[in-house]
């Protein structure tokens, strides 16, 4: 029963695997308006300078996805991310899985869901990436879209370097006076699909569901105990549920399983957070929202569509 149950959470783990984003061992992508001369280059246009920071703010976000990059991150939380990056005060978005308000709350979902190799049976992380468009008007608003290459890593196996279906995410960012990342609207396209093609996942598929929701509970009651208790047994949360809509990866915030399974891997972190969003309740975050799926206005605090909008 534990091999079984060792078994599903690391599948759920790679499953989980999104961001929804190289150091030593992977090259840093350089912008294609550029030659790589170092910070700027020779000869640089001083009015491109912020362009070239939004770019490399951002590059060095995704390069922190690339195993093992994220392991500081996820050995140590915040501590673990270098300075620069992102605004103590950062709010985003990241479409499917929700919306994410502070520091803390926005680096656990763009690193601590990152695959580790090791946490997985398809021994899947991500292994690089590439910036494939890049727009920045004014030094406030960027845009972007980056293919996340995925790959097995598992050294002294012949499947060792066989790549993965990649992830895709598009981002729309904000940044602060000194250049770090207040404002962020993600968007994962497809990610359902790529769920299933790549782990052979069938999310529609009953005998799936019900043992998923076994691993979910038998992990929850491992993971949360004391005051983060949420069920009195494995039987009670069975029982709870498998009268939820189990959702799918398209659509992973809401009062379903699918969204419990994401908080499972987020557990880890900081269960004193993360446990309530497994539980009954959902804790505020796998709640319903009344169809207001894309509430802008409160999430950042701008009228609608200034937000990431050049000003004149």
């Amino acid at each position: 029963m534990q091999l079984l149950f060792s078994a599903r959470l690391l599948s759920l783990s790679y499953v989980l695997a999104f961001l929804i984003s190289s150091t030593h061992s992977w090259p840093i992508w350089w912008p294609p308006w550029k030659g790589h001369h170092g910070h700027g280059g020779p000869g640089s246009d001083p009015d491109d300078d912020f362009q070239e920071r939004n770019f490399n703010t951002i590059s060095s976000i995704y390069n922190l996805t690339v195993y093992p990059n994220q392991l500081p991150i996820i050995g140590g939380g915040g501590a673990g991310v270098p300075p620069g990056l992102f605004s103590k005060d950062v709010v985003g978005r990241v479409d499917p899985v929700g919306s994410f308000d502070g520091f803390e709350d926005s680096i656990e979902y763009f690193f601590a869901l990152a695959p580790l190799p090791q946490g997985n049976g398809a021994f899947s992380a991500i292994t690089s990436y590439k910036i494939t468009e890049f727009s920045s008007a004014c030094a406030e608003v960027a845009a972007s879209v980056v293919y996340l290459f995925c790959s097995v890593v598992n050294p002294g196996s012949p499947d060792h370097g066989k790549a993965l279906a990649p992830l895709k995410q598009v981002a729309f960012w904000r940044f602060d006076d000194k250049g770090e990342v207040l404002k962020y609207d993600a968007w994962i396209p497809n990610l359902n699909k790529w769920v299933e093609s790549t782990e052979a996942a069938a999310i529609t598929n009953p005998q799936f569901q019900a043992q998923s929701i076994q691993v979910i509970c038998a992990v929850t009651q491992m993971r949360c105990t004391g005051a983060n208790t949420q069920w009195s047994s494995i039987g009670e949360c069975v029982a709870g549920l498998s009268q939820k809509p189990y959702g799918n990866y398209d659509a992973a915030w809401g009062d379903n399983v699918v969204c419990r399974s994401i908080h499972l891997v987020l557990t880890q972190v900081r269960p004193d957070i993360h446990c309530a969003h497994v539980g009954p309740s959902g804790g505020g975050k796998c709640v319903g929202t009344g169809g207001d799926w894309f509430a802008d206005e409160a999430l950042y605090k701008d009228p609608l569509g200034e937000t990431f909008t050049c000003k004149k």
